[in-house]
């Protein structure tokens, strides 16, 4: 495929450093299509020739870190300037006269597309913390971004590099928004030196920060944490790479307070790489990030990272060789995290410390990314255009079914097979994830006829991450259908369920369809819809009979029909409603990583049922990790995940009300159940249980007043430490006596019929199971 590249973002001989981040992006999709790039350089930046009409004189460059060889070309554009502006459109039209599709990088490059939109296929890439963090800004940008935030509604899909700038980026458009992260430049690590057992008895502590000297990257908390280190008989010092208006600032604080500053201004990529290799710890109290390149750059060379607890960074940054602080935290709580990282990471090599960001943003990784999106939004538009691997862009299956495996020994092969051999009256395609396993592995499990079938392909994810969420979102970014499935390894279909699922889906308009599941030959009662005195919808020939039964099963409410009990997002779901929902499976979770996902899905979607042909979850497995126990932390994960969510803080209160009563009698009090051992509840694991259980409370206003008195009796206990753990075990296992006077009465009377009461719902559920 043919690709314009339009940026304002690019190094130049005059700033290396500037943009190097989308040289690398246009290098990796350089290695899958032919790419031309137009570089739309400020005026301050561009080389000292270029002709009067503004462009540079050099017809092109390498074009990225690898040896790919990308044409680009420059022209100069103030963004201030119409007639500048003007000009970069006319140039914009011109080169699109031979390219398939454009890429627009950076929300400044959208100034030429504001007067008429591109003839072509068209996916942006932005960056910019800016627009979901306007605090950050000088009153200048603030106004630029007004000015700027509807031009991200034009585009066929938007590419951002975080699940933050997602979040406020799905706030502006109705379009796809899809999340692929930078790709991080791993050289080979240095190794690293090694604590001594008091950190004030070694040598100087070297600290280094990579970013602007701007108010954003804070670097003068930066000197400040260098400063109570020392206090604190530590002999750190700092050096800061890059350039900008705090810098005599800066070296002014650093001064005052005697700490030892390098100020080495922009550094070409192979000098950074050096500056972190001399380094110890990677320190930079930034207030918003997207991503974080320079954080993710320092864990790849092997240094532990202490970076702003935002958005970007908290996808890639853990314990023990990471730590994030709240933005604009105090010194000391930066110099505790320094201390934290450089003593919990002193087992581990440099080749360890890195492993984990190396492998999950490579440049492959990336490029399989984007080139998925650039199928989905040619094949979305209809164009007629050609690509490398030939045929016609929109042909393609109606159903992507996603499989993710971690282990060859799983039942991938009859997995596969439930699909293949049940949905012969429907257009499906079964995309096999091979999850940190080589994807040899997965086809030595497979029988000959089963690797033929044109309808099958196998991805390899590689993260180290024992989570879920990284192979079915791999799978599910490389899905083109408009129809989506995902199954687990041991799980199967029964036969036509597709076909009934998207009959539903066509009968009644929904964006998802909920399939029935069954568990050892018992219908698993989720959702407990609402349920009628009798059917209101009459079968007729030829029509589908949607009245079976008592519950109701189409136009199903978040609230009314409980859809938040539902975790699994079992069934058939609508890519474009997962894409306009901001649905995301949660990364790193080992459980509870599709709570977040349903509950935004659930929300923003029409949803139904169905009733036939059921979705068979497999028990063959042993190492299933959902009934691992885990610390509470963990465990509940998915929970804190919601609460931080800020789109949960703007729902109605009653959505909020609803999903919160289902996270405290699912999630909450059925941790207490399968850690029954009252030896397990440590201090610490009771603190951790109360924490998140005073959170959901604040949250979720009013939700325990349907609450059962034997749950209220739990729920004491939960937030009292001090109450022994065999009582709180005991009042766990109380509250599932279903049917005792105090498991069916709520404290207030007048609410013995809401919706959550005990009562409706076991009737619900009961209804559930027929």
């Amino acid at each position: 495929m043919r690709v314009l590249v339009v940026t304002t973002w690019y190094p130049t001989p005059a700033s290396p450093g500037t943009g190097i981040f989308v040289a690398r992006d246009v290098a990796a999709v350089a290695t899958r299509h032919e790419v031309q790039v137009l570089h739309l350089v400020a005026p301050a930046l561009a080389p000292g020739s270029h002709d009067p009409q503004g462009y540079d004189v050099a017809p092109g460059e390498r074009g990225g870190t690898d040896a790919t060889e990308t044409p680009v070309e420059r022209l100069v554009m103030d963004p201030r300037r119409p007639d500048h502006v003007r000009r970069a459109a006319r140039r914009v039209r011109q080169l699109l006269t031979g390219a398939d599709l454009v890429h627009t990088m950076a929300v400044s490059a959208l100034l030429p597309m504001a007067g008429r939109r591109p003839g072509a296929p068209w996916v942006h890439t932005e960056h910019w913390s800016g627009l979901t963090a306007p605090e950050t800004l000088t009153p200048l940008l603030r106004a630029a971004r007004v000015a700027v935030r509807p031009l991200l509604r034009r585009p066929d899909a938007v590419v951002v590099v975080g699940e933050g700038l997602a979040a406020g980026v799905r706030g502006l458009r109705d379009g796809p928004v899809v999340v692929v992260p930078n790709i991080v430049e791993a050289a080979e690590p240095v190794p690293r030196r090694r604590p001594e057992e008091d950190l004030r008895d070694r040598g100087p502590l070297e600290l280094v920060g990579v970013g602007g000297l701007i108010p954003r990257k804070d670097p003068l908390t930066a000197v400040e944490t260098t400063a109570e280190l020392r206090r604190r008989g530590v002999d750190a010092r700092l050096s800061w790479v890059g350039e900008g208006p705090l810098r005599d600032a800066v070296q002014r604080r650093a001064d005052a307070l005697g700490v030892p500053l390098r100020l080495t201004g922009p550094l070409p990529p192979a000098e950074v790489t050096a500056a972190l290799g001399a380094s110890d710890v990677f320190l930079l109290p930034t207030r918003a990030e997207t991503f974080c390149v320079a954080a993710a750059e320092a864990l790849a060379a092997g240094r532990p990272a202490v970076v702003g607890d935002t958005a970007g960074p908290r996808e890639f940054v853990h314990s023990p060789a990471g730590g994030l602080v709240p933005p604009g935290a105090p010194a000391a709580a930066w110099a505790d995290a320094v201390e934290k990282v450089w003593h919990g990471a002193a087992g581990m090599s440099a080749e360890e410390v890195g492993r984990d960001v190396r492998e999950r943003y490579g440049a492959e990784s990336y490029a399989d990314r984007v080139d998925a999106v650039y199928r989905s939004v040619v094949a979305g538009t209809g164009e007629q255009r050609g690509s490398r691997e030939g045929g016609a862009p929109g042909a393609g299956p109606t159903v992507d079914v996603v499989v993710a495996v971690h282990d060859a020994r799983r039942q991938t092969e009859r997995a596969v097979r439930s699909v293949l051999d049940g949905s012969e009256g429907a257009d499906v395609r079964v995309t096999v994830v091979a999850h940190d396993l080589a994807r040899a592995d997965v086809e030595a499990s497979m029988t000959p006829a089963t690797l033929g079938d044109p309808r099958l392909r196998i991805l390899e994810h590689r993260d180290g991450v024992p989570s879920p969420a990284g192979p079915f979102t791999a799978g599910l970014d490389a899905a083109t259908a408009p129809w989506v499935s995902i199954m687990g390894s041991d799980d199967r279909l029964s036969p036509g369920a597709i076909e009934h699922w998207l009959e539903v889906a066509r009968d009644t308009g929904a964006e998802v369809v909920l399939a029935q599941v069954r568990l050892e030959g018992a219908t698993v009662a989720t959702p407990p819809t609402r349920v009628r005195p009798r059917a209101t919808l009459r079968h007729r020939p030829g029509q589908l009979d949607l009245g079976v039964g008592l519950r109701r099963r189409t136009d199903l409410d978040l609230v009314r029909d409980r859809l938040s009990y539902r975790s699994a997002p079992l069934g058939l779901l609508s890519r474009a409603a997962v894409e306009r929902t901001g649905a995301r499976l949660l990364p790193g979770a080992q459980v509870g990583e599709d709570v977040p996902f349903v509950t935004r899905l659930f929300a923003g979607a029409r949803v139904a049922l169905a009733y036939q042909a059921p979705y068979l979850v497999g028990t063959d497995a042993v190492d299933r990790t959902t009934y691992v126990p885990r610390p509470v932390s963990e465990q509940l994960v998915a929970v804190t995940a919601l609460l931080d969510d800020p789109w949960l803080a703007v729902r109605p209160v009653r959505e909020r009300t609803a999903v919160v009563t289902k996270l405290l009698r699912i999630h909450v009090f059925g941790a207490i159940l399968t850690r029954a051992d009252p030896g397990w509840w440590t201090p610490q694991e009771r603190a951790d249980l109360a924490s998140v259980t005073r959170r959901l409370l604040e949250a979720g206003p009013g939700a325990t007043g349907a609450l059962s008195l034997a749950d209220h009796d739990l729920l004491e206990a939960v937030l009292d430490p001090s109450v022994p753990a065999e009582t709180l075990v005991g009042r766990a296992h109380a509250r599932r006596r279903h049917g005792t006077p105090r498991t069916l009465l709520v404290r207030d009377w007048r609410r013995t019929l809401d919706r959550e009461a005990p009562l409706r719902l076991i009737v619900a559920s009961l209804a559930a199971r027929r």
